[in-house]
């Protein structure tokens, strides 16, 4: 070893802990830049009326972070989480939503939640879907109704049904794309895809922002889940199990045949991905031990079944994360208890080695 290496090695770091898993700062700034590629995207499709919706829950909320910091003089990144919920909530909104009730509704649920009643940028509770929800108390006629009526649960696949009725748009890129992957992949499987779905995967056209760019919000997934900064048990569990739900039961609500549910025009409608990615994990709403998010996966899709179905809803998926985060609340209290129970555990079987760490 040379004494230029030597040194090196007495060197004392400043920074000698490593971290596993991102910040919450690195976390809500990735968060920026990926909701930001909606936005984006949105420019890109001419989506003037839905760009105008979020640019005005954005100003809502940097409103809202101005004031908040202003007050309390809170650290830079809380901004951002504030700015991302705005985002958030804007591309929950329909494009047809009045923006000046926008930005009035963004302002007050950021400002009142996070500097009078919880006085923290976390809280048990999903501040973004709460106002989502009070827009849709506020102007539900804005938004747009469910596609799957009674009579297509009946239908073997009401995807293919829509869009050949119109209501998903097919693009004239979507016959070359369909045709080869018959043709090169498919086919090993020995099945076909309609026409229509790649086109579904890119934009739906749907008057809410979320819903459209479904390959977009399946990039964002690998990229926020690559590194551990949440956790996979929760999503997969989630998927698994609406899936399930889905395609042996969703028809047989209607006198349908068993087995025969649309997986596909499920998970791609309803902001289902999005909500998933963006929003049933927000900091501090789920549980911390294994059990608990394995219970909290399970039981998050269990509920939105019930609530949404087959999917196309325009405000399921914003319930059932609420509605998760006060079953979180009682998940949390079941794990402390359990935790509680250990260490009594600990102090009776060791009290000696107890005493002596005192």
């Amino acid at each position: 070893m040379t004494k230029k290496n030597k040194l090196k090695s007495r060197e004392i770091s400043m920074r000698p802990f490593v971290y596993l898993r991102p910040s919450i700062s690195e976390i809500s700034i990735r968060f920026l830049v990926l909701l930001s590629l909606y936005v984006i995207m949105l420019l890109c499709t001419k989506s003037y009326s839905a760009f105008l919706v979020v640019l005005t829950s954005v100003l809502g909320s940097l409103c809202a972070a101005s004031l908040n910091f202003l007050i309390f003089k809170e650290p830079p990144f809380h901004a951002i989480t504030i700015l991302n919920q705005g985002l958030i909530i804007g591309l929950l909104l329909p494009e047809t939503y009045p923006v000046l009730v926008v930005f009035f509704l963004t302002f007050f649920t950021l400002f009142v939640s996070h500097c009078l009643i919880f006085k923290s940028i976390n809280s048990w509770l999903n501040i973004a879907a709460a106002a989502v929800i009070i827009a849709w108390f506020v102007g539900k006629k804005y938004f747009p109704s469910f596609l799957v009526t009674s009579d297509l649960l009946a239908v073997r696949n009401p995807s293919v049904y829509l869009i050949e009725n119109g209501v998903f748009p097919i693009y004239d890129f979507d016959r070359t794309v369909i045709s080869f992957l018959n043709e090169k992949i498919f086919s090993l499987l020995h099945v076909t895809v309609p026409e229509g779905f790649v086109s579904l995967l890119w934009d739906s056209k749907s008057a809410i922002p979320a819903f459209r760019f479904n390959l977009l919000t399946i990039i964002c997934s690998i990229i926020v889940f690559s590194d551990k900064a949440f956790s996979s048990i929760i999503p997969c569990l989630f998927l698994l199990v609406y899936s399930l739900l889905v395609r042996l039961f969703a028809p047989l609500i209607n006198g349908g045949a068993f087995n025969q549910g649309d997986i596909i025009l499920a998970l791609l409608s309803s902001g289902t991905l999005f909500c998933l990615v963006f929003m049933l994990q927000w900091f501090g709403t789920t549980p911390v031990t294994l059990g608990g998010k394995i219970a909290y996966g399970i039981l998050s899709g269990i509920l939105y079944f019930i609530i949404v179905g087959l999917g196309t809803s325009p405000i399921g998926m914003v319930y059932t994360v609420l509605i998760m985060n006060i079953i979180n609340l009682i998940i949390r209290s079941l794990e402390e208890q359990k935790n509680t129970k250990i260490m009594d555990n600990v102090v009776l079987t060791h009290p000696v080695a107890v005493s002596e760490e005192k």
